[in-house]
């Protein structure tokens, strides 16, 4: 028995036991989830809310979220493909994401969550309130592009050329910051992050969620959501093509919206006070 089902099956079992401290704080956990290692982390206590990450990133973005949002339970999961989790070499659709993250919420126990999603993440969080609707007391989209609404993948993330860039950035550290800098104006240890994450992903799994962003969806279901719902944008953002948000506003009449002044596609990492002030209300005023 590997060391990871050994800790998966002393991890269930302390669950079945009533011995999953609502506030474990001991980092980076996983779990099975469809046959899949699933790594993730959960800290704070309070009503559950699920944080997914975007293309090429991971649950590392989030990494703010606990302290500005206190008030909760903050699960922070890594999508396969990306960060700490397994990498497949196939099941890159929205359906595939959609039963991953109930397979993961039925995993570690959790009957009914917040979910927040930013950029992919949105359109796997929408995706999968639409199939499981009960499963979900509020749903956040942050910078979100849903697939089929968005501009087909640009160029660079093509597979060759994700592996070149990525190459050069592990050849040249310094290039590789400054190429973040450049593109989304984070630097120092955010941009840190960014670069880090990006060098976890597997090319192959990030290519194939490109194609998987550009095919036709129906996202009729939006309208027939009744939970409480949130978009909120960079109004700098170059990565979600404009009038994204007038799309979700027009299948979701009811839903919020905030503008983030002076920022891009990263809001959590670029203007974190602000950002999380405005998903701490939202989420307050949501609360089951």
């Amino acid at each position: 028995m590997s060391d990871f089902e050994s800790n998966y099956r002393i991890e269930k079992r302390n669950r079945s036991r009533g011995l999953f401290p609502p506030g474990d704080t001991t980092g980076v956990k996983n779990v099975l989830v469809n046959g899949l290692r699933a790594a993730y982390e959960v800290k704070g206590e309070g009503p559950d809310v699920l944080l997914i990450h975007g293309w090429m990133a991971s649950k590392r973005y989030w990494h703010e979220a606990n302290q500005r949002i206190p008030e909760f339970r903050i699960w922070a999961l890594d999508l396969y493909g990306f960060g700490d989790s397994e990498k497949p070499a196939e099941g890159y659709t929205l359906y595939g994401y959609s039963k991953f993250v109930k397979g993961f919420l039925d995993a570690v126990g959790v009957k009914k969550a917040a979910i927040v999603g930013h950029s992919m993440g949105g359109a796997v969080a929408a995706f999968t309130a639409i199939s499981a609707p009960q499963r979900f007391w509020a749903l956040g989209l942050v910078d979100a592009a849903l697939a089929g609404i968005t501009r087909t993948p640009p160029p660079w993330s093509a597979e060759p050329v994700m592996r070149m860039f990525m190459r050069l950035a592990d050849t040249s550290r310094s290039l590789g910051q400054m190429t973040i800098t450049g593109m989304f104006g984070v630097g120092g240890p955010e941009g840190r992050i960014i670069l880090e994450e990006a060098r976890k992903a597997d090319v192959r799994a990030a290519s194939l969620c490109g194609e998987m962003m550009s095919r036709p969806t129906d996202w009729s279901g939006l309208r027939g959501l009744k939970v409480p719902a949130i978009m909120v944008y960079g109004a700098d953002d170059f990565l979600v093509d404009r009038g994204m948000d007038g799309e979700i506003g027009s299948l979701m009449p009811r839903i919020a919206s905030s503008y983030i002044e002076d920022c891009g596609h990263l809001p959590m990492l670029e203007k974190p006070d602000e950002f999380y002030g405005i998903v701490d209300s939202f989420l307050e005023e949501s609360r089951p």
